[in-house]
């Protein structure tokens, strides 16, 4: 059996929970301001909040995610909370994870190809269609992604689901 985390280090790993749970939720909220108040007038403007956008999603909600899913494994693995015994966990990891697989396979290339267009024709872009599909799954997207985002906070409070039936079922064997 794995040796169990002093009341002190879960503190610690809470913190780093906490300040991930931040970033990333921070970095998300800022995502779906800037779509909702900044609206360019010119070429550099488009292309300076497309560029913003995408450095705030890559290092701050990017980190966030990541800093998650890290304090969420130490936490599983070095508490009795566990991998897979609560309903509530489980529904965790699978949207971190859907988050971070999302991302990097659809948001991030979004990201990039509006600041590739934005950058080369300025202005333009907003009549192009590539850039405006792109622009409206972004925006979709982080608006979602923040919702789900105040979803797990709500989860994390509240545990709305208990252990899994198997759990129950082989504990009331033993």
């Amino acid at each position: 059996m794995t040796e169990k985390m002093t009341p002190q280090s879960i503190k610690w790993v809470r913190t780093f929970h906490m300040l991930s749970a931040c970033l990333w939720g921070g970095g998300a909220l800022s995502m779906v301001l800037i779509h909702c108040m900044f609206t360019p007038h010119s070429g550099g403007e488009l292309y300076a909040r497309d560029v913003c956008i995408k450095i705030i999603d890559e290092y701050v909600v990017t980190s966030g995610a990541f800093g998650c899913l890290i304090t969420g494994f130490i936490f599983a693995w070095k508490t009795s909370w566990g991998f897979f015994k609560f309903k509530w966990i489980i529904t965790k990891w699978a949207v971190n994870i859907g988050f971070i697989i999302f991302g990097f396979l659809f948001y991030m290339p979004w990201l990039e190809r509006m600041s590739e267009i934005s950058g080369s024709i300025k202005l333009m872009a907003l009549q192009t269609p590539e850039y405006l599909k792109n622009q409206l799954l972004n925006e979709i997207s982080a608006f979602m992604i923040f919702g789900c985002l105040l979803l797990l906070v709500w989860i994390s409070i509240f545990k709305p689901w208990g252990k899994l039936r198997n759990q129950e079922v082989s504990r009331k064997q033993s």
